[in-house]
């Protein structure tokens, strides 16, 4: 998942359009994600703000320190959780987790146990 992608998710398809993204040039578009992140650092319409707890199967799994369990819907998804491992910062949104520091973003799924 890029930027692009986890951004267009996050604002939604229209908003995202309306930025005009491709027109923007490198530090437009760093100054966007910059704010984009403090948002998602102050919780500010993410759904949760965590540290992950615990990584299982490869990173297939992971458990946030809130006790929420979630699953990597993808195998490349998996691998960026796997390296990015315990104590990890993320914002939990929209069926994604955002890692805050640097910023990366993956697909997953909740589990209900």
């Amino acid at each position: 998942m890029t930027h692009n992608d986890a951004l267009a998710a996050y604002l939604g398809p229209e908003l995202f359009e309306r930025l005009g993204w491709g027109q923007l040039s490198a530090k437009q578009r760093a100054a966007i994600l910059s704010v984009f992140r403090v948002g998602l650092g102050a919780g500010a319409q993410s759904g949760a703000v965590s540290t992950i707890d615990t990584v299982f199967g490869r990173g297939r799994v992971l458990v946030c320190e809130d006790g929420s369990r979630w699953a990597a819907r993808e195998r490349d998804d998996a691998e960026m959780i796997e390296d990015w491992g315990e104590g990890a910062l993320v914002a939990i949104h929209r069926q994604l987790i955002y890692r805050l520091d640097p910023y990366q973003a993956v697909e997953v799924e909740l589990l209900r146990l």
